[in-house]
C-alpha cells in the first residue's frame, strides 16, 4: 500500500517521464515493424499460371499472397515450385499464417519452401482458371521468415500503450485530486 501512496504522492513526477519514454519506445517499435517488413521481402510476381523466379540464396522462403480486401482469386489454389535440378521443392503449409491488412491490400502467408540450391525455380500455380481482368490488382510475394522479430515488437508496442495510458490516467488523478 506504500508503494500505491507513493506513486500517487508524486504522480505528476512519475507520469510526465513514463510519458515521454513510453511514446519514445511505441514510436521506436512501430518503426522496427515497418523496417522488418520492408526488409522481409524478396521479391513479387503477378499471378500468373507457371513462370520462372530467382533466388540467389538459400534457406527458408514464404509464399504470401497479395491482393484487394476480400478478395476471392485464391480460393482454392495449389502452389508448387521445382528447382533447378527439376525437383519440387519441399513445402509445407503456414501453421500461422500471418496476415498484413492495409486500407485497400491484403497479404497472407501460404506455405513455407526450403530453397537448397540457388538458381531459377519454376513456379506453378494450379486451379487458377486462367487471366481475369482483376489478376493485375493480385500478385504472390515471396518473404524471408520474419514472424518472431514482428511478434517481439508488436508485444513492444501492447506494453507501451499501456504504459501511456496508465500515465495519462495517474496524471488526470493526480491534478483531480489537487482541486
Amino acid at each position: 500500500m506504500a508503494f500505491l501512496s507513493f506513486i500517487f504522492e508524486y504522480g505528476i513526477w512519475i507520469s510526465i517521464p513514463s510519458f515521454v519514454f513510453s511514446g519514445a519506445v511505441l514510436i521506436r517499435c512501430i518503426m522496427g515493424v515497418l523496417r522488418i517488413m520492408k526488409e522481409a521481402r524478396l521479391f513479387s510476381v503477378p499471378l500468373k499460371e507457371q513462370q520462372d523466379i530467382e533466388f540467389t540464396g538459400t534457406g527458408t522462403v514464404i509464399l504470401a499472397m497479395e491482393g484487394p480486401l476480400f478478395s476471392r482469386r485464391f480460393a482454392k489454389l495449389q502452389y508448387e515450385m521445382r528447382g533447378p535440378d527439376g525437383m519440387e521443392a519441399k513445402s509445407r503449409p503456414a501453421l500461422l499464417r500471418a496476415t498484413t491488412t492495409g486500407f485497400t491490400k491484403a497479404r497472407m502467408e501460404l506455405r513455407i519452401y526450403k530453397i537448397t540450391q540457388p538458381g531459377r525455380y519454376v513456379f506453378q500455380i494450379h486451379g487458377l482458371g486462367g487471366e481475369k481482368p482483376s489478376d493485375a490488382e493480385h500478385c504472390m510475394v515471396f518473404l524471408r521468415p520474419h514472424l518472431g522479430r514482428t511478434m517481439v515488437h508488436v508485444i513492444g508496442i501492447v506494453v507501451a500503450s499501456m504504459l501511456i495510458i496508465g500515465s495519462i490516467v495517474l496524471f488526470g488523478l493526480r491534478i483531480a485530486s489537487n482541486n
